[in-house]
């Protein structure tokens, strides 16, 4: 966009260039054809000497007569306001669009964009069936939110330590969440050693982090992951 303004003010700054020099140019030879015009009557005006009568009584000798009408005949010429207005116009022209590119452009303010509405999480709960723990729940798109499509839940495992374990992800049972819907998931994650507590979270297809909340009675997570308190994870 700044190189698009840029070159729409170079243009307009020529253009108005060029218009002043032809602007210019029209006037001066206007102003040679005026001087032309003025020395072209002085010289028709000048005094001419007129022969001396050798006597009294010869009858006057006629001058020729040499006509000065012609001189004061100018060709019909057309009037050159038109072309100067036309000029004065197109000169205003590039001038005020020059001005228009550049002044208005750089005054436009972009608003910031309003981050959607963070997903809602709805219910949380856990089952461990072997070497396998299950984790399901489910979530909502608030009415302000912005729409959703192939969302994934994900669940990091941690273990006593603190030490990260394992994770694993699982699409919605709803392909899309419109603003307002809600869509259960399960995620079945394969462990093999002793877990103290695990996040849950939310990816787009990309891998993209979806922020959400935890709307959940009895939650004690921040408001980007959900986590399972210690007095309440799961046996080990």
């Amino acid at each position: 966009m700044d190189v698009l303004l840029i070159g729409i003010a170079g243009l307009s700054l020529i253009l108005a260039i060029g218009m002043g020099l032809i602007l210019f140019k029209v006037l001066n030879d206007e102003r040679q054809r005026s001087d032309a015009r003025v020395a072209a009557l002085a010289a028709a005006t000048a005094t001419v000497d007129l022969p001396l009568v050798s006597s009294a009584d010869d009858p006057p000798v006629p001058d020729p007569v040499i006509s000065r009408s012609d001189l004061f005949v100018a060709a019909d010429e057309r009037s050159p306001w038109p072309r100067r207005a036309a000029v004065a116009a197109v000169l205003a022209m590039g001038i005020t669009l020059g001005g228009y590119a550049v002044a208005p452009w750089s005054a436009v303010t972009v608003p910031a964009a309003v981050p959607a509405a963070p997903l809602e999480l709805l219910s949380l709960k856990h089952a461990q069936e072997g070497t396998r723990l299950t984790v399901s729940g489910s979530v909502r798109n608030p009415r302000g939110g912005a729409p959703q499509a192939q969302v994934f839940a994900t669940a990091v495992l941690f273990g006593p330590d603190g030490n990260f374990l394992t994770s694993g992800r699982a699409a919605l049972d709803f392909t899309s969440l419109a603003p307002g819907d809600e869509s259960p998931f399960v995620i079945a994650v394969p462990v093999s050693g002793s877990v103290a507590r695990y996040r849950v979270g939310f990816r787009a297809a990309d891998g993209s982090v979806i922020a959400h909340v935890d709307r959940r009675a009895d939650s004690t997570a921040a408001a980007q992951h959900s986590q399972v308190p210690r007095s309440t994870s799961w046996p080990q």
